[in-house]
């Protein structure tokens, strides 16, 4: 199977601001036909999987505007352009992210993976990092669109609110995953 389709042409059709709609033409290297896709383009995700120096989860419930819904999820948020990773490595952002969201920092990082969103239409990663031994250090920081409430969970709850549907984001869903697989959860 071909890895690569490569690519004759890209054209930006929409611009929302926080993400743009391209057109782009490919070619398949199996049929060698021509085929035109869209593909959202955005700055790339950041999630955090941080555990206080008790072990609980520190974890967010904030509504989302797309389910019309609250939702219990990781923290984490946009490697903003001007935290672009010329600029701010990624477990920059996922750190403000955490202090920004939560109130919580400090403690000892690491990257768990990096994820295809949805591939299909989304051209962005997400970078998914886990942080042990976080403490408050601040207030919280939202943004005026940002209504959060930090949520302690112990990791062996985790299956009972996912049974109740509180946690129903997939991508908190592959995150704690992540963390789980490396022992930590």
């Amino acid at each position: 199977m071909p890895e690569h389709w490569p690519l004759l042409e890209s054209q930006q059709v929409f611009d929302c601001g926080l993400f743009q709609v391209a057109r782009d033409r490919a070619r398949s290297p199996r049929t060698d036909a021509i085929h035109d896709f869209h593909v959202v383009r955005m700055v790339d995700w950041l999630l955090v999987v941080a555990l206080d120096r008790l072990g609980k989860l520190v974890m967010v419930r904030q509504y989302r505007h797309g389910s019309r819904a609250a939702s219990l999820e990781v923290p984490g948020g946009l490697h903003n352009d001007d935290d672009s990773a010329e600029t701010q490595p990624p477990e920059q952002g996922a750190a403000r992210e955490l202090a920004e969201e939560t109130g919580y920092g400090g403690g000892k990082w690491r990257l768990l993976g990096k994820l295809w969103p949805q591939p299909a239409l989304l051209s962005n990663r997400l970078w998914v990092y886990l942080a042990l031994d976080v403490n408050p250090i601040a207030a919280q920081n939202l943004d005026a669109g940002e209504d959060i409430e930090v949520t302690l969970i112990a990791p062996k709850e985790l299956g009972a609110c996912i049974a109740r549907g509180e946690i129903n984001n997939a991508m908190t869903l592959a995150a704690l995953y992540l963390a789980q697989q490396s022992g930590h959860l």
